[in-house]
């Protein structure tokens, strides 16, 4: 004879319990999708970095043949900062843009060089070029997300689309050649042509380094950068100082001159930029006007246009000025929403569509 016995009704009420405790629980702190938010959260990095990163083509004599690599805007007049072995003996060099960047290509000129250290600054035409943000790779730890941006074998690949790639900071390594030189070392991959662009570490939002290349007989993960601190040797500083007066001393080296328009649409636009401040937009579009006309590849100045147009209520000339700030690299998206001269435009669908389409 078989015997049932009846079940405790208190049981199923605890179970009943810790469902629902599972269920609110999966509601109101959902798994997060790491890939997605990462992927995203990186695209808005590079889009962000994208305007500052630059090839370069260097004339060194050798006949049709020409060295390429990268470099990075580093100072808003259009200081760009490379490695020497790109420019070292060029007759001319040539600087320029992803085609999405509706830019021309610039010329250039070596304003300071280094061979011992592998650096180089170049000086190319503009008042308020988009810059990268710099910082100590003292700050940066091992394991940190780091990316590398350039323009590799361009003959091959062409220079109108920027790379990306992404790994961490494997070590900082002293190598032995004669001098002791200390470098970052990183598995994200490098070749041919990315020399002189930026290692952007993704935790403390700055460039660290200035990629020099592959090192040991080629291996994979051996790709090496040389630390952004160097630039306070290039500029002669005492260890300690902060970078971006390296930069402003780098940059310093070059001397004004008012017969470039470039130079003087600068008086310009900060005779604008005066006006701006004070809320009277007659008198800055004036001067984004005169700077407009002697300088037409500065984004400051496209976005003062549209600023301008916007607040004396000219929406379709706000927009279109916009559309050209933006094509031209510049980058802040939240200032556009946040600006008071764009006060009342986040009704129109036109701004917002553009603000997000890039």
């Amino acid at each position: 004879m078989t015997t049932y016995r009846t079940s405790n009704p208190r049981f199923y009420q605890w179970v009943l319990v810790l469902i629902l405790v599972a269920l609110f629980i999966s509601v109101a702190f959902p798994a997060r999708s790491t890939t997605s938010n990462e992927s995203w959260s990186l695209r808005d990095v590079v889009r962000t970095l994208e305007p500052a990163v630059v090839w370069i083509l260097a004339d060194t004599g050798s006949g049709d043949v020409w060295t390429q690599g990268s470099g990075f805007i580093v100072h808003e007049t259009g200081c760009v900062l490379t490695n020497a072995h790109v420019v070292d003996g060029a007759d001319q060099i040539i600087v320029g843009w992803p085609d999405r960047f509706n830019r021309s290509e610039k010329n250039a000129e070596i304003l300071a060089i280094d061979t011992n250290l592998d650096l180089a600054v170049l000086k190319i035409d503009g008042a308020h070029l988009p810059t990268l943000p710099i910082g100590s790779s003292s700050d940066a730890g091992l394991g940190d997300a780091v990316i590398t941006l350039g323009y590799p074998v361009g003959d091959e690949l062409g220079l109108g689309g920027l790379t990306v790639t992404r790994g961490v900071l494997s070590s900082l390594r002293c190598i032995s050649s004669g001098d002791d030189v200390d470098l970052l070392q990183t598995d994200a991959a490098v070749t041919l042509g990315c020399s002189g662009g930026p290692l952007y570490d993704l935790d403390t939002g700055t460039v660290i380094g200035i990629i020099q290349g592959k090192g040991m007989l080629l291996l994979e993960g051996f790709n090496f950068a040389i630390p952004m601190d160097k630039i306070l040797d290039f500029a002669e500083l005492e260890p300690g100082n902060d970078l971006n007066d390296a930069v402003v001393s780098l940059a310093s080296l070059y001397e004004p001159d008012i017969s470039y328009p470039w130079d003087r649409s600068l008086d310009c636009w900060i005779l604008a930029d005066s006006a701006r401040d004070r809320s009277d937009w007659g008198e800055a579009l004036g001067n984004f006007i005169a700077a407009q006309r002697l300088d037409d590849e500065d984004p400051q100045t496209a976005y003062g246009l549209a600023e301008s147009y916007a607040a004396l209520d000219r929406p379709d000339n706000a927009i279109h000025w916009l559309e050209r700030a933006f094509e031209l690299g510049y980058t802040d998206f939240d200032g556009a929403l946040e600006s008071d001269g764009f006060d009342g435009f986040e009704d129109d669908f036109r701004f917002v569509e553009l603000v997000e389409s890039f």
